[in-house]
């Protein structure tokens, strides 16, 4: 977001947890480029003193209101009845100002949430494709909905309940030491008697509670994942098994989340008991120096108040303070995740493509998702502007894997890919996308209407844009025969189309996206052979002039190209027409052959 702060993504694994969880929120919480934000900030830091500095004195003018009270001849009455205003004039404004803070704190809540969860959602979008194979969807969400609603936990705990304690006990400390300074070191003992246990007792809750977050996370994960995947549920009738594995993932979490709190009440009864011995030793010390006249009835009433004031927060502070381990124990996991570089990334320096007509050039291009097991070597090949290059070969052999290099999923791990005589790795990766146009083997739909799908090729178009699309895809009259037509949803993933239904949809998207290049990546392969022929006579329609890359595992996919490519064990094993391999009698005649026989087994069998 233009003008809030950026993650540092340099956090340091030698602080502690708490510490680089600050350090992230820090850039959002102070931004540099909205001044607004910052002086709401600095206003409520003021407020929230003035605030406690008030209730620090509310108590001090009622205790010399009590004195002169006592003393009624020695004053006239409109001392102690000023005192007494006073004393309700500054308890009256410390409520009204800690009121007004809820207005300036509300936006500075609210834009932090925002900020935080669309950099976040950002951030997921622009890591790599290794990252987005290997997530759970359902995971990924609980990791990312913890984690905002930890951070704001943690700054209404801030804000709200533990600045203005520490700055109410500096105020406090102040003035009983000024009078009263056997009472500041009581409160000063208790205090850190009661932190101590505190922190010692959050620590020991804390390692249960984050094996529990951790396993909250992989829990929701798997039942989300079942739940999408329901179909494959119902046809193996594994509803109980599914239900059984998310139960015991339940139980673990049962398991931890039991022993936190057994852990919270041995620590909670601890820090009550140091509260009480230090409220009564107090209460009896003040009641016994009133007697002997060594304080006066005013001062045991300061005292008190200061009690009420200070020890009485103290034990919702450990509330707040083990809420705050909580929040920081969710956070975590969206720390991790925020702070994983994405595995392409542009350069300092990079701009935009060029404008070209799409001449697409493999050079000399190896890769590798594991050093141990190479997956493209020494690939070398060019598909001029307009014209037509099939891939073709085994499955594994590496052809979807040089449609990602295209795509600038990945980067080669030698060599180059270039467009128009650009290497990729030089410009931007947006620019390079949006100039390549891919309709993929399953395509998957937003559970959302067939205009907003089919739209999502270029946002912003108009109606009549979105049926031209669909008119060239050839699905039109199918859309327009709806009893809902264009506004018909299509279920989550697409699941309401058929296989066909959907490739067209996604054929439309890619025409209203305009790209100078087309990759069809096994476009058609899960389809049946009418189909196939159809979305075929589609996709040689939409590409006509247009520099396309066609990867296919059925040969008939590419007999119109220009040139084809038989990659075989990450390698370029043949090249030529579809005529020139089959008169060679290589391995694309075999593959040719063997295909032919299986269509006719099938076509019998029929």
């Amino acid at each position: 977001m233009r003008g809030m702060g950026r993650v540092d993504p340099d956090l340091d694994p030698k602080l502690p947890h708490d510490q680089n969880v600050l350090r992230l929120i820090l850039p959002f919480l102070w931004p540099r480029a909205d001044v607004g934000m910052r002086v709401r900030l600095v206003v409520s830091v003021v407020l929230l003193l003035v605030t406690a500095a008030l209730t620090a004195v509310a108590p001090l003018l009622l205790s010399l209101a009590v004195d002169h009270l006592a003393r009624p001849e020695d004053y006239a009455f409109a001392l102690p009845l000023g005192l007494l205003l006073s004393y309700g004039a500054a308890s009256t404004m410390g409520k009204a100002i800690g009121e007004w803070r809820w207005m300036l704190y509300g936006p500075i809540e609210q834009r932090l949430r925002r900020s935080i969860g669309l950099t976040v959602f950002r951030h997921v979008h622009n890591l790599s494709l290794r990252f987005h194979i290997s997530r759970r969807t359902g995971q990924l969400s609980r990791i990312i909905d913890n984690g905002t609603r930890a951070i704001e936990t943690i700054l209404f705990s801030m804000v709200f309940a533990i600045l203005p304690l520490v700055a109410q006990l500096v105020f406090v400390a102040g003035i009983l030491l000024g009078k009263l300074p056997s009472y500041t070191a009581i409160i000063g003992a208790t205090a850190v008697l009661y932190t101590i246990v505190l922190v010692r007792g959050s620590s020991w809750m804390r390692e249960h509670q984050r094996k529990a977050v951790q396993e909250g996370a992989i829990a929701h994960g798997q039942a989300v994942d079942s739940l999408l995947n329901y179909e494959t549920v119902k046809y193996f009738g594994n509803e109980e098994f599914v239900a059984t594995r998310y139960d015991r993932a339940l139980q673990e979490i049962e398991r931890l989340q039991v022993k936190a709190l057994f852990a919270r009440s041995v620590t909670g009864g601890t820090q009550v008991l140091i509260l009480g011995v230090g409220q009564a030793i107090m209460i009896v010390l003040a009641g016994y120096q009133v007697v002997t006249g060594k304080v006066t009835v005013g001062e045991f009433v300061l005292v008190n108040t200061y009690l009420l004031q200070i020890l009485q927060p103290l034990d919702r502070m450990g509330q707040l303070y083990r809420q705050l381990k909580q929040a920081f124990t969710e956070i975590e996991q969206m720390m991790v995740l925020i702070t994983i570089a994405p595995e392409v990334s542009d350069l300092p320096d990079a701009k935009p493509l060029p404008p070209g007509p799409g001449t697409v050039t493999f050079r000399d291009v190896s890769f590798h998702y594991d050093p141990r097991r190479p997956v493209l070597e020494h690939v070398s090949f060019e598909v001029p502007a307009g014209k037509t290059v099939g891939l073709v070969g085994t499955s594994g052999a590496g052809k979807t894997t040089l449609g990602r290099l295209l795509f600038r999923f990945y980067d080669p791990t030698a060599g180059s890919v270039e467009i128009d005589g650009t290497d990729i790795r030089t410009v931007t990766a947006d620019s390079v996308r949006a100039a390549t146009g891919v309709v993929p083997q399953d395509t998957v739909l937003f559970n959302d209407t067939l205009l907003s799908n089919i739209s999502f090729g270029r946002p912003g178009c108009s109606r009549e844009d979105v049926e031209n699309a669909a008119r060239m895809a050839q699905i039109h009259a199918f859309i327009a025969s709806l009893p809902d037509g264009y506004e018909t949803i299509v279920g989550e993933r697409g699941l309401k189309l058929s296989g066909g239904e959907k490739q067209r949809v996604a054929i439309a998207r890619v025409i209203l996206k305009h790209p100078r290049i087309f990759l069809f990546d096994e476009a058609t392969s899960a389809l049946d052979s009418k189909t196939e022929h159809a979305i075929q006579d589609s996709l040689r329609e939409v590409s006509r002039g247009t520099t396309t890359l066609i990867i296919a595992h059925r040969l008939s996919s590419v007999i119109h190209a220009d040139q084809i490519l038989v990659i075989e064990d990450g390698k370029v094993a043949e090249r030529g027409t579809h005529d020139a391999l089959l008169r060679d009698g290589g391995r694309y005649a075999a593959l040719w052959a063997r295909q032919q026989r299986q269509r006719v087994e099938l076509d019998a069998a029929d």
